[in-house]
């Protein structure tokens, strides 16, 4: 789906843009970044991969990453297969740690992203899970996606077009607040 046009430019194009502004401007100076993929290598594949591993955000190396990622036809969405993974993707942090997933679809792997998330918050660790569903217009599928924010303590963004992703992807940054009435 993400070959898919929107506006004549195609999801992954406008994805990766998106992603660019991000690694390139958005992330603070030293932040700690990895960036998971799936549905970029093999057609009907389930495989998520670790594209760049944690570390200090190397500006220049990330761009150059992401812009190399492609889009495979018929490719699969492995959610919660991807998010197994973060576990040890993020071995070794300590801290606040914030997990974003950007997706056009739902899982089509068998996996269940929502008990994916209920094991990392109940391994401990202080992660914050945010969803952006980019051009999903299916009513049931966005509430799914507000669900396994809710459970990763984060937030659903919407977003129909590329302005829109770069604007949401730029909005999961954002720390979010809880008001407490005394």
């Amino acid at each position: 789906s993400m070959l898919q046009k929107l506006g004549g430019v195609r999801r992954i194009d406008l994805a990766k843009s998106a992603l660019t502004d991000l690694a390139q401007n958005a992330l603070p100076d030293g932040t700690a970044f990895a960036l998971r993929v799936f549905g970029h290598k093999k057609a009907g594949s389930c495989e998520t991969d670790l594209e760049i591993p944690l570390a200090p955000i190397d500006r220049k190396a990330a761009v150059a990453r992401i812009q190399g990622l492609t889009a495979m036809n018929l490719a699969k969405t492995p959610i919660g297969a991807s998010l197994l993974k973060v576990r040890d993707d993020l071995k070794g942090v300590k801290g606040r740690m914030l997990v974003v997933i950007v997706t056009d679809g739902e899982e089509t792997c068998g996996g269940d992203p929502k008990a994916a998330i209920q094991a990392l918050r109940t391994a401990g660790l202080d992660v914050r899970v945010n969803i952006v569903g980019f051009a999903v217009d299916e009513v049931v599928l966005k509430e799914t996606f507000r669900e396994w924010a809710r459970v990763g303590n984060g937030g659903y963004f919407a977003a129909q077009n590329g302005e829109q992703l770069k604007s949401a992807m730029r909005a999961t940054l954002r720390p979010t607040y809880q008001v407490l009435a005394g």
